[in-house]
This record gives structure tokens, C-alpha cells and sequence, in this order.
């Protein structure tokens, strides 16, 4: 028996996603690369931390792209959110702060943890739904978008 490739799973699992479920594996990406920018440092490999902090920089870019130009108040406050988080990480990565990096990360497991409520409810709101009448998920964010596979974005370690 053959095991799927972890490449396809991954494709799938976006291809099927809602957009707060993409938006939840956007902020787990940057948790990840954050983690792992941490880790480097910590080993004192200045090289290889800059390398995730600049995918973490990647993905916290299109999470503020994604934000950006929708209306609402939500949005605009996840705006200013994203920008704050650009700036720090940006920030960190220049002046090598394990600080800002720390500020950053904490920030972002307290938005996944948001995230991953939200996904939550949304799926329970679905379930409850009578069979035969099948309804899409809330609309957490009015208008956030996803990553284009044009972007070259890889949530991939």
C-alpha cells in the first residue's frame, strides 16, 4: 500500500478548505517558521533563522494582503493587526531581536487559537443545519482572501 504524498494532502486539504479554515493554515504557517527562527537562534545559526523569518515575513504579508481593502471594521482591525505584526517581524529579522520575534510569536498563538474557535463554531453552526438543507459556513471576515498559487507561497517547511 502506497502513502499519499504529503504535497497532494496539502494541495487537497487547501482545495477544500473555507476561507477562515486558509486563513487559520496561513497563521500556523508563520507559527511554524517563527518557531523554527527561534530555534535558530537560540543555536546561534543567524543564517538559517533569517531564512524563516523571512517565509514568516512571507505569509504575514498575504494574511495582511488578505485583509486589505475590505470595509468592515473586523477588517480593519486584522489590518492593523498584520501591519503591527510586518513591522516587528521585519524589525527582528533586521536588527536580529529575539525579543520581537518572542512579541510576534505570542501574538500569533493567541490569533490561532481565535482562528481555531472560529473554525470550530463554524463547523458546528453547519452540522446543525437539518440534512435537508445544507447551508454554507459564516462569513467570518467579509473579505479575506487567499493565497493565489501564482503567489509562490508555500506553507511547506
Amino acid at each position: 500500500m502506497k502513502s499519499e504524498n504529503p504535497k497532494s494532502y496539502l494541495e487537497s486539504k487547501v482545495m477544500t478548505a473555507s476561507s477562515a479554515q486558509l486563513h487559520l493554515m496561513l497563521v500556523e504557517g508563520a507559527i511554524r517558521f517563527c518557531t523554527r527562527a527561534q530555534r535558530e537562534l537560540a543555536n546561534n545559526n543567524e543564517g538559517h533563522a533569517n531564512e524563516a523569518m523571512v517565509r514568516a515575513i512571507d505569509i504575514i504579508g498575504e494574511m495582511l494582503a488578505g485583509v486589505r481593502g475590505g470595509e468592515s471594521d473586523i477588517n480593519q482591525k486584522l489590518g492593523d493587526l498584520y501591519q503591527f505584526l510586518f513591522h516587528t517581524l521585519t524589525s527582528a529579522y533586521v536588527n536580529t531581536d529575539a525579543q520581537k520575534l518572542e512579541d510576534v510569536m505570542r501574538i500569533l498563538e493567541f490569533e490561532r487559537e481565535t482562528w481555531q474557535l472560529a473554525c470550530e463554531r463554524a463547523h458546528a453552526e453547519v452540522k446543525q443545519q437539518p440534512s435537508g438543507n445544507p447551508i454554507k459556513a459564516p462569513i467570518i471576515a467579509p473579505h479575506i482572501a487567499t493565497p493565489s498559487p501564482s503567489s509562490g507561497l508555500s506553507l511547506e517547511a
